[in-house]
This record gives C-alpha cells, structure tokens and sequence, in this order.
C-alpha cells in the first residue's frame, strides 16, 4: 500500500468545492440572460457575452465537483464502515434534498411562470407541470440524486470488497502514470469519451430519455459523471499521480486552451455523440487547470473560506429561487443588462449568504436545509476556532463528509 500522502494538509479542496458550488450563480444568471432564448426564467434581454459565460462554467464545473466527491469518498471510505458512511450521506443530503422540493422549489417554480405568463395562467401552468413534470420538481437538485445514487455504489462494493476501502493502486503503476501524466490523460479523456459518447447515446436510442428515467431518476447525469466520480475516487488511491495531476503545467494549459476552443467552436456541429467525445478532452485538461491552480493558490487554511465552506451547501440550495425571483422582478427595471445581471449575482449571493447566517444558528432549520447541526458557534469563538479546524489534516468539506 502506498501512503506517500495520507498524512499531507490539503486545504485546497475545500476551497474549490465551495467556488464550484457558487459559480452556480453567475452560471444559473448567465443562463437567465442569454440574447433571443429563454430559460425556464424569462428576461426579455440579453447579453452577449453570457452565453459564452455559461457554457465555459458549465465545461468543467459539475465534472470537477463529482471528481472531488469521488476523492473523498476513498478518503471517508478508508476511516469509516461503509454503512455508516452512507447512513450520514443520506442524512446530510437527503433531508435537505426533500426540505428543498417541498419548500424552495415550489417558490422557483412560481417565479419562472410569472415571468412568462398572466397570472391566472401562470397559476395553472403552474398546477399542471407540478403534476406531470418529474424535472419540474427536481430542478437544480439533480446532483444530489446523483451523488446517492454514486454513494451508495461505493458503500455497497466496499462492503463486497473489503479491499476497496484500503487499497491502493500498485505502486509501479501509479509511478508509470505520474512520470506520464500527459498522454495517461489523454488515454483517460479517450475512455471517458467513448463512455460519455456510447452509453449515453445508447440511452437516448433506446427510448429512456422518459419522464422517469431522466427528469425524475435522472439516470443521464449518472451515466455522464459516474465516470468524473471514479477517477476522484482512484486518484485519492494513486497518491504519485495526484500529486502531478495536481502540479501547475504549461503544457497542459495549452492544451486545455485548445480542447476548449475546439469544445465551443468545432463539437456543436458534430453528431452529439462525436461532440460528447471531444468535448471530454477539454472537460479533463480544463480540470486538470482548475485543480492544479487550487493546488498552487489555495492550498493554505482561511477564516474566510471556512465560512464559506460550511455556507456553500446553503447557499447553492437558495440560489436558484432567489434568481429567478430577482430576474423576474427585473423585466421592466430600465439598466444595462449586464449591469443587471452582475447586480442580480451580488444580490443572490448576499441573500443566500443571509439565509445561511440565519440557517446555521437555529437548530431545525440547520437540519432541515443543511443536514447538520448549527456550525455557525464554531466561528463565533473567533480565531482560535478557526485556525484549530485547519490543523485537521486532508478534511472532507462538509458535503462531502
């Protein structure tokens, strides 16, 4: 067993998992603001960069976050029994995944029909897809679906194979793979391609895109970011190829500058299943970029991070009826767009922020919306509380513990 790293400080992933999680907002608003389309909240304007914006976020955002999901899975896996560990994951998301469609959704929902229709109709548009639409109800919340579903996998397997929650990859190999890094990636970015090319469109052939199986189960979001979710959990296992997937590289940024031109220019007017294939190279170098920046940047502990760390959840949940509101309530407001939109992502983080601040002191509301207990005492003790949490060594973001 190679254990080169276990006991290294890495404070960047708890960074990067709470950026993944608020680039939700400019994402989300982005979307709300594209020229001549509507999304399921509608503006009546656009600007024209924010379909480029959307696009480059969406790229890399949730393929990065299930890869560090993934990472910690191994690493909770190795300390905890895995009934255990799922038995707190269904705890930590499932309560506030069902809190959230019973009370945040229905608000979401409501906006984006007042946005597009009279009232009267909007209310029965309203009733309408609320009983027949599975995506209507489940919205932003899919990846929790997922991350069960993946989570569950994983407990379930360690169980069968004990190895599993211990083992490492053989240390020669994963030595071949670190002194490699560049072509072993763009061995995996070829795999992963012909995963997310072939079994995705075996789905949509076979008719499964229904009601069910994609808008309610959400069964094409598994088959597209199990494989992101594996490679965190085998890095974690592979401590030498970490350690280069994680090192800023010149080349790599390169060629993640490429893949991800050809991504926007070249893989929209192939076949899906081609442009799925391709677009997996810049998904995978991009991350790589992204990873590795955390690693150089953010590999050091933070009040200012903590907090957000433990708010990130919070506030991805809130996020999406608080722009919808906001865009809605916007129509008529006579500025730029993009000064509107900017001001629409500030206005939404500062309140979901405050939804956070009110969420972590009270008890019910904490388990209701976060899955937890109230973390906000951690951080009225002031530094010292701060700088004890650092001192813990490769910890899990809440989500993902």
């Amino acid at each position: 067993m190679n254990t080169a790293v276990a006991g290294e400080r890495q404070h960047y992933w708890d960074t990067l998992r709470a950026l993944l999680m608020l680039l939700g907002i400019p994402y989300h608003v982005a979307l709300s603001y594209r020229p001549g389309e509507t999304w399921i909240v509608r503006s009546n304007e656009g600007w024209a960069p924010f379909p480029q914006i959307a696009e480059f976020i969406h790229l890399f955002r949730m393929p990065a976050f299930f890869l560090i999901a993934g990472y910690f899975a191994a690493l909770l896996l190795s300390r905890r029994a895995p009934a255990l560990w799922l038995k707190q994951r269904f705890v930590r998301l499932g309560i506030p995944f069902i809190t959230s469609i019973l009370v945040l959704v229905p608000i979401m929902n409501l906006a984006c029909e007042f946005s597009n229709l009279p009232y009267s109709k909007a209310l029965s548009s309203f009733l309408w897809n609320s009983s027949h639409s599975g995506g209507y109800w489940v919205r932003h919340l899919w990846f929790i679906i997922v991350l069960l579903y993946l989570s569950t996998m994983m407990a379930a397997l360690s169980g069968v194979i004990p190895r599993l929650r211990t083992g490492y990859i053989a240390e020669g190999f994963d030595r071949l793979c670190a002194r490699h890094i560049l072509p072993a990636l763009l061995v995996l970015g070829l795999v992963i391609g012909l995963w997310r090319a072939g079994v995705l469109e075996a789905f949509y052939i076979a008719g499964l895109n229904t009601n069910l199986l994609q808008q309610i189960l959400r069964l094409d979001e598994l088959i597209l970011f199990a494989p992101w979710f594996l490679l965190g959990f085998l890095f974690q296992r592979a401590p030498a190829t970490l350690k280069s997937f994680t090192r800023v590289s010149l080349p790599m940024v390169v060629l993640a500058a490429v893949f991800t031109v050809l991504a926007f220019r070249v893989a929209p007017d192939l076949h899906p299943a081609t442009g799925r294939l391709l677009s997996t190279f810049a998904i995978l170098t991009l991350t790589q970029v992204v990873i590795a920046a955390a690693h150089y940047w953010m590999d050091r502990p933070s009040m200012l991070v903590s907090r957000f760390v433990d708010a990130a959840f919070v506030i991805y949940l809130f996020h999406m009826p608080i722009i919808t509101i906001l865009v809605w309530l916007g129509q008529d407001v006579p500025v730029p767009t993009a000064v509107k939109g900017i001001g629409v992502m500030a206005i939404t983080l500062a309140l979901s922020w405050g939804a956070w601040l009110v969420i972590a002191r009270v008890r019910l509301l904490a388990w209701l919306f976060n899955g937890t207990e109230p973390t906000l005492g951690r951080h009225a003790a002031g530094l010292t509380t701060g700088l004890a949490r650092s001192q813990n060594k490769t910890k899990a973001p809440a989500l993902l513990s």
